[in-house]
């Protein structure tokens, strides 16, 4: 196949992940408000996603890469932070002193990065702990259904569009800048995605009646 063609197809397919990502955890926010309940997700979960995120969004950043190939970070990133607030609220977590603290230090963290004041061959030595951090993320997710018997908290939404954009990065990336370890990420990141979305596939089929009856009602509401 003709390069330019190539590149023409990948580019297409970056601009569509970036479209399906303005959207990538907003069915899960609102499923979350919906049901005034963060049952079955862990804050660790959500913080492994929020570092692995961090630290790839960086890397991409300080190299100089095409941000059409990383775009999507920076956007899931902040869709993250609000669902991260959510499920504070709802689990009574907001009034811990080490909430504030925390978040002074990743940004100053972040800052430092971003500007040069931190040395960006860091990131290159954190970017091989995204593909763990990434598992280990997606695992506890499963984990949490699996725990609760349901999948009540879980947006099969969000892991449908996980999975799609994660397949169409495998290929960007291969374009781009065939970066290994990027690669690497997606595609273990692909194969983890397609877990919780069939684990919650799996919940909401075997639930008991009264649950998939209260799931429909929050979904009206």
């Amino acid at each position: 196949m003709d390069s330019d063609i190539v590149h023409q197809v990948a580019n297409a397919m970056s601009t569509m992940t970036i479209l399906s990502c303005l959207f990538l955890k907003v069915p899960q926010i609102m499923h979350i408000k919906g049901s005034r309940s963060a049952e079955g997700i862990y804050i660790q979960a959500m913080l492994m996603e929020i570092t692995g995120f961090s630290i790839v969004t960086l890397y991409n950043f300080t190299n100089g890469y095409n941000v059409m190939t990383y775009l999507e970070y920076p956007i899931i990133l902040v869709q993250i932070y609000v669902m991260f607030y959510y499920v504070m609220k709802y689990k009574n977590m907001l009034c811990i002193p080490m909430v504030p603290l925390g978040t002074v230090a990743y940004i100053i963290t972040v800052c430092g990065f971003a500007m040069g004041v931190l040395p960006k061959d860091i990131l290159s030595c954190l970017v091989p702990c995204c593909t763990p951090l990434s598992g280990f993320a997606k695992v506890t997710y499963i984990y949490g259904i699996i725990k609760a018997g349901n999948a009540d908290a879980v947006s099969l939404t969000t892991w449908l569009i996980s999975v799609s954009t994660n397949v169409a990065r495998i290929f960007t990336v291969y374009v781009d800048s065939a970066d290994i370890k990027l690669m690497a990420n997606f595609t273990i990141s692909t194969i983890l995605s397609a877990g919780v979305l069939v684990t919650a596939i799996y919940y909401n089929k075997t639930a008991p009646p009264e649950q998939q009856q209260r799931k429909k009602s929050s979904h009206k509401d």
